[in-house]
């Protein structure tokens, strides 16, 4: 079933720092954006599914998404971006790799979220979202108080949260923002993670940037 845009419906500001060029093949994937958009609503009716449920807020290229949808058929995913350039991306991918369970929300990620029923995600993703670090753009920050008490409202009693960062002042907000709710249990993991790197994770660590990821599962009520 074909979806309305996903920016039929109020959003927040939306902040965009990124300067990479759109490639021919991006744009050209932009082209068939309508065959991937997904609106706010109901997920399992988007897919024609009730499955588990992976949204991503800000996927970048989309290499991650990509990857765990094409590991994961039984997944709903969904991928939430205002890149363009990253868009493209992962259109090219799901194509390339004959992936049909992802969906794309162009917008803002905390406004999508908002928009979705309580209790009906298993996963949420936020992996290296801009950590705006100049003090006067802390308040563009995706990952607060507020952000927090959303996301305990969307996932599903046990769900997961995982967060990565390799700005250490935002490590510090984040572990602060989901540490003052008592909606969740968990923390900062150590060890190798789960997921493949992402392109901007792999920058920060050429740039000597150490990497820190959050896992937390929400309390059963």
């Amino acid at each position: 079933m074909k979806q309305a845009k996903s920016d039929s419906y109020p959003q927040r500001r939306v902040y965009v720092r990124r300067r990479s060029r759109t490639t021919v093949a991006q744009a050209r994937a932009l082209e068939r954006l309508d065959e991937y958009l997904l609106s706010p609503g109901s997920i399992p009716d988007a897919f024609g599914r009730t499955a588990p449920c992976l949204v991503e807020i800000g996927f970048g290229n989309g290499t991650a998404l990509a990857e765990f949808a094409s590991a994961n058929p039984d997944w709903n995913c969904v991928g939430v971006e205002v890149f363009r350039p990253g868009i493209g991306a992962l259109i090219n991918q799901c194509e390339q790799r004959d992936i049909e369970n992802v969906r794309i929300v162009d917008g803002e990620g905390l406004t999508y979220l908002e928009s979705l029923s309580d209790n009906s995600v298993d996963l949420i993703w936020v992996l290296f979202p801009d950590p705006w670090p100049k003090a006067r753009h802390h308040k563009r920050r995706l990952v607060t108080r507020e952000f927090a008490e959303v996301v305990a409202q969307k996932l599903k009693d046990e769900g997961q949260l995982t967060i990565a960062t390799d700005w250490d002042p935002y490590a510090e907000d984040i572990e602060e923002a989901l540490g003052d709710s008592q909606s969740f249990k968990g923390g900062m993991v150590k060890g190798t993670s789960d997921r493949i790197t992402t392109k901007y994770e792999a920058r920060g660590i050429r740039l000597g940037h150490d990497v820190s990821e959050f896992k937390y599962v929400k309390r059963a009520v």
